[in-house]
């Protein structure tokens, strides 16, 4: 679907399954992206459509509108009243990035999760698969070049979590 076309849907369309709270920002934020890259519209995201060419500018308007009130629906009610007021994608998309990507609470709860990983209990897969999903959610809030010094800080907090767990395990045993 190009962006000029006009929207076509059949049925009751939905973005994500997972409305944006206050906890969830990453995975919604990824969500409709892949939405939006899926339908064609990512343009509509990112940009705010002073690029489209003036005769054409009435329809991408018509259907940024029709993808922007799907974004509302995208949203907890308790969130919607901060951001309703903004009424194309790409105004909506970048004040819900502006509230909720640099989080201070979410920071705080990423870095928690990661330091207080324990090994106690669970295989190897399954510790690594949940310090890697801590890393990547973290990774977005440090700005470190290069990109190797972040991944060497990250490594050694997951080492640090599994060492502790090994010494414990020794000590019991």
């Amino acid at each position: 679907m190009a962006s000029g076309s006009t929207l076509s849907f059949s049925g009751s369309p939905s973005i994500t399954s997972k409305k944006l709270n206050r906890k969830n920002y990453l995975s919604w934020s990824t969500a409709v992206e892949m939405w939006f890259l899926g339908q064609g519209h990512y343009d509509h995201l990112e940009r705010d459509g002073s690029h489209v060419p003036t005769e054409k500018a009435d329809q991408w308007k018509q259907v940024d509108f029709q993808l922007c009130a799907l974004l509302w629906q995208s949203v907890e009610p308790k969130l919607l009243v901060s951001l309703r007021a903004f009424k194309t994608c790409h105004s909506f998309w970048k004040k819900a990035q502006s509230i909720y990507a640099n989080d201070i609470q979410r920071l705080y709860d990423t870095t928690n999760k990661l330091a207080s990983l324990k090994m106690v209990d669970r295989d190897m897969v399954s510790f690594m698969a949940e310090a890697q999903s801590a890393v990547e959610e973290l990774r977005m809030f440090l700005e470190v070049d290069p990109l190797e010094d972040i991944n060497l800080v990250l490594l050694l907090l997951i080492l640090k979590c599994y060492m502790i767990d090994l010494a414990i395990l020794i000590c019991l045993n």
